[in-house]
């Protein structure tokens, strides 16, 4: 998505076919059916609103969803606010409530709550999409950040307008508009909205970045984001030869990777695919891992592929998995597989299968017993009573590979 630069011109409203243009670039898009609405995140302030507005005239099957992070006393009213205006503008709306945090990390929990939350809820009412509000204000606010803080192409390359997070798609088709416009957009059609003093609170680094950077500054931020996508786009290329012709992926979460592919880049890939983390791990730990040949960086388990093959294999770090969660259709244990079984007992629990591997014949199955022991099961007390589907066991249950990471090109997905 081509931005145009920062100028002097009069502030414009946001038209019905400048926007339909900017999703048009962001398609296909599935039919506009009310089995299937397109989703979007609303949060009652001028960019989501105007969202909402310019989504609603070019499709009638949307869905809004207001999150209340219960983070602030007068939250819960905004909320419901926000809710009642979505409805004056024809837009049907859901409010999610967010139970409450713990201590430490507030606004990273927040985001990731905030997202659990928008994920379940679009499956829940069918939605394939959800729409985000993100603008070039935030987009060069990103860029400059990332600038100070030295990151890479990948980094520098900014927000994304397309993503796959976890079961649905993330869509920013407003990152080329400007928050001005946005709020045009509302002042034309006398819509309101609500101002979060957040937003102005210079305690917080984005807040600071938004009042003080300039027109030249937001123009080489510009030109620094073009320069870094390309250079991602052909470092992500050259990636994925590399993976196809040294890794291969096993669907029990294990990599092995052939001698031949024993290079920075592509470990951090791969770290971070079998560990299912946001963010690939840090180079110096990676770097040290390559000069030993072996070790453990972001819970995952780095050693020579034995009876395997002449590479190395990597496998979950068995005491860096994810205490057990409750067992029920849908969640997701350690960042990585999701349970499908809809009748499973009351009272179990989804966790590893740890010393119960040795019931199977992992030689006959093809699988590292380090890989095995990290594979999910469906306990009761001390009983296993489901297994995932290895093997020849009684009592199956069905988990998918749900950690959303994928090796490389994770920013090239279409509807």
């Amino acid at each position: 998505m081509t931005r145009v630069p920062v100028s002097s011109d009069p502030v414009l409203p946001v038209g019905e076919r400048e926007f339909s243009g900017l999703m048009a670039a962001l398609g296909p898009w599935p039919p506009d059916v009310d089995v299937a609405p397109l989703g979007l995140a609303v949060s009652g302030g001028a960019d989501s609103m105007a969202l909402a507005f310019l989504a609603r005239r070019w499709r009638r099957n949307v869905l809004a969803f207001v999150v209340d992070h219960c983070l602030r006393s007068e939250s819960a009213v905004e909320a419901q606010l926000t809710v009642g205006r979505l409805a004056e503008m024809g837009v049907k709306a859901r409010l999610l409530t967010l139970a409450p945090f713990p201590k430490g990390r507030l606004q990273e929990r927040a985001r990731q709550a905030r997202f659990e939350a928008l994920e379940n809820a679009c499956v829940a009412e069918g939605c394939l999409d959800l729409l985000v509000a993100h603008h070039a204000g935030d987009q060069d606010e990103t860029v400059w950040m990332r600038s100070l803080r030295g990151s890479g192409p990948a980094g520098l390359s900014g927000i994304q307008p397309v993503s796959v997070r976890g079961r649905i798609r993330l869509v920013r088709p407003l990152l080329s508009v400007s928050k001005d416009r946005l709020c045009q957009t509302l002042k034309a059609e006398n819509l309101p909205w609500i101002e979060d003093p957040s937003n102005i609170n210079r305690r917080f680094e984005r807040v600071r970045w938004r009042q003080d950077l300039t027109p030249d500054q937001r123009r080489a931020a510009i030109v620094l984001q073009d320069r870094a996508r390309q250079e991602r786009q052909r470092l992500e290329a050259e990636l994925a030869e590399n993976l196809a012709r040294h890794a291969v992926w096993h669907p029990e979460g294990w990599v092995f990777l052939k001698r031949d592919g024993f290079r920075e880049e592509i470990l951090s890939a791969l770290i971070r695919l079998v560990a299912g983390s946001a963010y690939r791990p840090p180079r110096e730990s990676v770097r040290r891992l390559m000069a030993q040949g072996r070790g453990t960086v972001s819970g995952v388990l780095v050693q020579p592929a034995g009876r395997f093959g002449d590479g190395v294999m990597l496998v979950r770090e068995e005491k860096a998995v994810q205490p057990p969660v409750v067992a029920e259709a849908g969640v997701v244990w350690d960042g990585r597989w999701r349970l499908l079984n809809r009748d499973v007992p009351q009272g179990s629990l989804v966790g590893s299968l740890g010393d119960a591997v040795h019931a199977l014949d992992l030689r006959r199955l093809g699988v590292p017993s380090a890989a095995a022991r990290c594979l999910p099961g469906v306990w009761c007390g001390e009983r296993l009573i489901l297994w995932p589907r290895l093997g020849e066991m009684s009592g199956e249950a069905d988990f998918v590979w749900a950690a959303g990471v994928p090796a490389t090109g994770e920013n090239h997905f279409r509807a």
